[in-house]
């Protein structure tokens, strides 16, 4: 049953993206001139996607993806979008709210994404949810490097650092500058 702060945020979500065109696939930002191998094949989840470009950009390099969102509206345009691009097969679209986690089914992808959402509460789930040798991409808005007051989604200076610099993962990138945080993660 949803929360209250789930309808509220589904419904600012649906707001925004009310007049949302099908977007163009696109990697992850973190991964601009970045040389780490995304996989070709295998499973992905693209957390908070929005629209759906770097879920429509997995399932073009032959990942299965789940694409997660708690705009219904937002999974329309992702299941449109799949549709029109013949990737229907390879992408899976769910409505969830991420306060109560991660759907448990998670486990063992080969790429996690989770682009411009923020909640520390999900860090340990995203390292647990990537197999051994698979590849998490974490974007957020961050302090740093800001022009002006951080709002209260801001992550503060190090957070990205400190919750995925561990002994179980590989840092690849770990970069924060000009507002926003981001790292790539391999899953030793």
């Amino acid at each position: 049953m949803p929360t209250e702060q789930t309808t509220s945020d589904a419904d600012r979500w649906n707001q925004r993206y009310a007049d949302a065109r099908m977007p163009t696939p696109a990697a992850p930002d973190a991964l601009a001139g970045l040389d780490v191998e995304v996989p070709r094949s295998g499973r992905a989840v693209d957390v908070a996607c929005g629209t759906g470009a770097q879920t429509l950009w997995l399932a073009e390099r032959g990942l299965n993806v789940v694409a997660l969102d708690v705009s219904p509206r937002a999974i329309e345009v992702v299941a449109a979008a799949a549709q029109s691009r013949r990737l229907s097969p390879r992408v899976e679209t769910r409505t969830v709210s991420l306060h109560d986690g991660l759907p448990g089914d998670l486990r063992d992808v080969d790429v996690l994404v989770c682009q411009r959402f923020r909640d520390p509460m999900l860090y340990d789930p995203f390292v647990s949810a990537v197999r051994p040798g698979g590849i998490g991409i974490v974007t957020v808005l961050s302090a740093v490097g800001l022009d002006g007051e951080p709002g209260p989604f801001h992550a503060p200076s190090g957070d990205l650092s400190a919750a995925f610099d561990r002994h179980d993962t590989e840092m690849l990138l770990d970069v924060e500058a000009d507002g926003v945080a981001s790292v790539v993660f391999r899953r030793r």
